[in-house]
């Protein structure tokens, strides 16, 4: 009687935990975040819910638009013919833009007077 004991409580247990793990893991796919994608272009088209950009290399002379939520982050003054770089996740109809970043052009350092 000993055995049957013994073999229960081992079954008991291993189904104990393959509950545990299969719960673990169930709960542990919709946390995953989404791949984040990067763009680069010059805006052809941006109100507060659509961006369009003419993207720069490698893929140049593609246009890609984006979805801007209120959560999307801009960083810069983002208007037609600025250079951008978009981060955004891929949904099945359409991208989101997550941040939109304006590349600011470089200034060049002022030239010391020479004496």
């Amino acid at each position: 009687m000993s055995t049957v004991r013994t073999s229960i409580l081992v079954v008991g247990a291993f189904l104990s935990l393959s509950a545990m793990a299969v719960a673990g893991v169930e709960t542990a796919a919709p946390d995953q975040a989404l791949a984040t994608h990067t763009a680069r272009g010059a805006v052809k088209f941006v109100d507060s819910s659509t961006l369009v950009i003419h993207q720069i290399s490698p893929y140049s002379g593609h246009n890609m638009t984006f979805i801007m939520r209120p959560s999307t982050e801009r960083e810069g003054d983002l208007k037609v013919g600025s250079t951008v770089t978009v981060r955004y996740e891929n949904e099945p109809d359409h991208r989101v833009a997550t941040i939109v970043e304006v590349a600011h052009a470089k200034v060049p350092p002022h030239a010391s007077p020479s004496h």
